[in-house]
Order: C-alpha cells, then structure tokens, then sequence
C-alpha cells in the first residue's frame, strides 16, 4: 500500500513538471508556425510586390525620357521607341538574372517580350486568365481603371515555355506611347524562401522540442530520486544500495543510449572509454575504439593538422568546445566530427585524463557551405545589376565610358589606403558604379556637347545628383548608397552641390568619391575640351586639400599615384 503511494506521489510530481514544458512546448510551436511563419510571409510577399513597383517606375522613367525627347523634337517616335525596346529587352534582374520586363499596346497586344520575340504584335497565345480572360486583356483593363496595378495569372517559367506557373506582375500605363509596362515574379520563388525558412524553424523547434523534453525528463527523475532519498534514509542499508544501484544503472543506460558520443581519453590521448553511439558516427565497435588514438581515426589529408591541434589542447589542461576533426569511418566515408571535453584531475591535482562528448556536424557544415554559396549568389546578381544600372546611364554619354568604373578603382584603392573595413568600401563600390546614374535623365545634346555649357544647361547638369538619389533611395542597399551619388559633388567649405553641405555632414564615401570622380574626369578626354592631364588633376587636388576636399582622401590618391598603384586609362566593361 506505501509502494503504492509513492509511486502515484510521483506521479503526480511528473504531472506537474511536465505540463509547464509541455505547455511552453505548445506555445512555442503555435507562435512559431500560426503567427510568425504566416507573417513573415505577408511582409516578405508585400516587400516583393513593392520590389516589382520600384522596378516599373524605374522602366517608365527610361521611356518617359525617351519620350520627352520626342516631344522636344530631338529624335522621332518611332527611333525613340526602338531605342527603348532595345533597352528593355535586353534588361535583366533577379537571383538567376532572368526576371525581364515586356510592353504590351492598348489593343492587349506584344509589343516587347524577352523570351517571346515571336509575340510581337499578337496577344499571348494558350494562356488564359482562371476566369477565362486573356491576361494581356487583363492588363490593359487594370491600366484603365487603375492607371496601374498587381495582377496574378499563370505564364512560362521565365526562358522555359514548356513550364507554366502562377506569376505576379505589376503593370504601368505609359499613356503618350499607348504602352502598358509590365514585370513580374513567380509565386514559386517565394514559396521556395518561405519553405527553407520553414525548414530552419522546423530544425530550431525539434531541437527545443528535444531539449525541453530532456529537461523535463531530467527533473521529473531527479525529483523523484531525491524523494526516494529521503524515505530510504529511514530505511535499512539493503535497501538504499539496490536503490543506489539501480540509479547507476539508469545512469549507465543513458549514456549508453544517448545520441552523442561520449569518451574518456587519458593523458596520452588514448581512448579508455567509448560509449557505443562511436559505431553510428565511425563504424566501430566500442570495443574496438580503447587504446586508439583519434590520429587512428583522422583522415589522412588532416592527421597533421588534427594531431598539432589536440596535442596542444591537452597539454593546456583546460576544457575545451568546437575542435572540429575530420575523421574516416571504417567504410571510408569521410565526416566531420565536432569534440568538446573537459579535463579530469586527481585529488593531489594530477591530470587523469579528459572525458567528454562528440557529435558528426557534417549536415551542418554543408549547410553552412550552402548558405555562403547562396550568399555570393546574391552578391554577383546585386554587382551584375549595378554594372547594368551603370551602363544604362553610361550609354547616354559615349564620350565618357568607363568612368564610373576608373572612379570606382580610384575611389576602392584611396579607401583601402586609407584603411576603411571592406564591407563599407563594398558599399562604396557601389556607389562609385552608381555615382552619375541620375544622367540617365539629361539631354543628351547636353552630355555630348562639344563647346561649353551655358550657365542654364549647367544647372540642368548638376540636377544629375539629385535624380540618382531619387532612383537609388528606395533600393534596400546594406550602404547609404543613394546618400553617397547624393552628396558626390559637395566640398567641405559648402561650395558644393545641390545642398551646398560642410564637411561634417558629407559622409566619408562621398569625399573620397569626390576625390576620385575629379581626378578621373580631368585626367580624361570630354566632348568640349581634351584631357587635362594627370599632373592637372593632381594639382587640382592638392591645391583644394582640406578647403574643398578630404585631406587623408588627398593623401592617399596622391601616395597611390606617385607610386603608379593604379590604372586611371582602363577602358569600360
């Protein structure tokens, strides 16, 4: 009857510690996968469709331009519009630099598509909107009611005809041309982020999950072992050692079973013991493991730099987390093994040995590989988009192709001489490539002039800073780009433009920008003069030092051309 008692007792105690983890467990997963996944899907979905807008206005400002050209008679409608279709069809954005824009007439007619260059003044064939409308219909109806709008339907999987897919797009009236812009992503791309975000909680949830359950497990058996305690303390000496030895037997079970690999070394690095997890990670034995070293167990290609590592961390007598070893298991798959240990002493303080835990991180690391290789994916689609960006506004101004890049070299290399990190010279980069973007909305007679400008054709001029900024401010760059392009022709002393800023409020990239964009422009050939010369732009520079420009941005460039460290003649990409 006491027996019985006890064990509904404990019971009971397990009860009581369970719900709370259970309960938190619960929560956790609810919030997790009904509120937050749901959720950042919406954003990730909104931000996307604002990405798709941002793209579209970018489109119409290229064709509104060619169309104020039109209208102030500096070419026809029809060379304008070819000019534009150019542009636009060999445009190109996104992860697999595939996302396009096309144009379609009023009449829900082709007049531009990438992929399809068979469509050209046909609607779009097979595809039908889900309510049975022609989507080319549909667009030219959003247009009408809406001047722009989202609409979703089904296409071709970018290049791939034979692949059809749900797709949103955006779509713009350009009403003096009749024209309807239009680009789009595929519901698919998002769903595959969502899924490999879901995938990681997944991960992070089954590992709470275990955790929690470990812990609750771990108090539930410890309360009820020191209540035990105390009741067998008033109990004979038989049965408080078959208690004890049931716990140790408890406790060797666990270690036994446990998904980590547990073993004890001694000072000479040899196993004593092995838990027998070590055949799930390597192929052997427990038994087999015992007098080994881990040199017997370390792939050959590592064993030198595996055995100078260990060595070392025993004769610190320290513990020690993450040393990381890639070892052969006995089938000759190689993995990556993950050891953390602690040292194990003597009463006099004698070192006896380490014992600790060991687990294969292969998985891990190769999703580590992974997301870096994803990572510079998106960082060569980012710099492949800039570089168009760039050209685009460079073929507006033949006569100056290649400067954005040569300022970019001068301005990265008077960065590095000035010891800036390299992610804020990455952002400068950018925006050396980006810096005369906003000329993309000039005359062109103005850029290609070959006298001198009037004071009001200047003034046009220098409006380029202020409509790259406007261009560039709403792309999420890690960098204060658009502040950069923004501030690229402002002194220290205020003389500057547009804004007419002093040296405290230029940003540090937009000085050494400035540097640079005036060494490049008079060391370099224009429409109205030939080049200055080298020895001109330097003078130039270390006469304004500290007045106009950055001084330590003037130092370097000096340093980096009197020791011929760049190349101010490349020719453009």
């Amino acid at each position: 009857m006491e027996k019985e008692k006890k064990r509904k007792f404990a019971h009971a105690i397990s009860i009581r510690i369970a719900l709370p983890a259970l309960f938190t467990i619960l929560l956790f997963v609810t919030a997790t996968f009904v509120i937050i996944l749901p959720s950042f899907k919406e954003n990730l979905l909104e931000k996307k469709r604002e990405m798709l807008r941002e793209m579209a206005e970018i489109v119409y400002d290229v064709i509104a331009a060619y169309e104020k050209m039109e209208r102030n008679g500096e070419m026809s409608r029809e060379a304008a519009q070819k000019q534009v279709l150019q542009i636009i069809a060999d445009l190109r954005y996104g992860p697999a630099n595939k996302d396009y824009f096309w144009i379609n007439d009023m009449n829900a007619l082709i007049v531009v598509h990438p992929y399809r260059p068979d469509l050209r003044g046909e609607a779009v064939p097979d595809f039908r909107y889900p309510t049975g409308k022609n989507l080319l219909e549909e667009f030219v109806r959003v247009v009408k009611a809406q001047g722009a709008g989202y609409v979703e339907y089904l296409f071709q999987w970018q290049d791939d005809p034979n692949r059809i897919v749900p797709k949103l797009s955006y779509v713009k009236g350009f009403a003096p041309w009749g024209w309807v812009i239009g680009t789009g992503l595929y519901i698919d791309d998002v769903n595959v982020e969502i899924g490999l975000i879901a995938k990681q909680l997944n991960a992070i949830a089954t590992v709470i999950l275990l955790l929690n359950a470990f812990l609750a497990f771990y108090i539930i058996r410890h309360t009820v072992l020191a209540d035990r305690v105390r009741r067998i303390i008033w109990e004979e000496r038989e049965r408080l050692l078959t208690a004890l030895e049931e716990s140790n037997e408890r406790f060797r079970s666990l270690v036994e079973t446990t998904s980590d690999w547990i073993w004890e070394i001694d000072p000479a690095g040899a196993y004593t013991y092995s838990s027998p997890k070590v055949r799930d990670l390597l192929g052997f034995a427990a038994e087999e493991i015992i007098g080994k070293q881990l040199e017997d167990l370390v792939a050959v290609q590592e064993l030198d730099r595996t055995s100078r590592i260990f060595k070392k961390l025993i004769a610190s007598r320290k513990p020690f987390n993450g040393f990381e070893t890639v070892c052969q298991t006995r089938d000759g798959r190689v993995v990556v093994i993950e050891k953390n240990g602690v040292p194990v002493f003597g009463d006099d303080g004698e070192l006896l040995g380490y014992r600790g835990i060991a687990r294969d991180i292969s998985e891990r690391k190769n999703a580590i590989e992974a997301l870096k290789k994803s990572r510079d994916e998106l960082h060569t689609s980012l710099e492949e988009t800039v570089k168009s960006l760039a050209l685009a506004a460079e073929k507006r101004d033949p006569y100056t192709a290649g400067h954005q890049m040569r300022v970019d070299t001068l301005a990265c290399a008077i960065a590095r001489e000035l010891g800036l990190p390299e992610k804020q010279i990455e952002g400068l980069h950018f925006a050396a490539l980006l810096h005369d973007i906003g000329k993309i909305s000039l005359p062109s007679e103005y850029l290609a002039k070959p006298a001198r400008l009037s004071a009001q054709e200047r003034a046009i001029i220098k409006c380029h800073t202020e409509v790259g900024y406007e261009i560039l401010k709403n792309i999420p760059f890690p960098w204060p780009v658009a502040d950069i392009v923004y501030q690229h022709h402002e002194h220290l002393d205020g003389s500057g433009y547009p804004r007419g800023l002093t040296d405290k409020e230029i940003l540090l990239e937009a000085k050494i920008l400035t540097v640079a964009d005036v060494v490049e422009a008079m060391s370099s050939h224009r429409p109205y003069r030939p080049s200055l010369g080298l020895e001109t732009a330097v003078e130039e520079i270390r006469s304004g030092r500290g007045v106009l420009y950055h001084a330590e941005s003037v130092d370097a460039c000096l340093r980096l051309i009197a020791d011929k460290r760049v190349d101010l003649t490349a020719a453009a990409w």
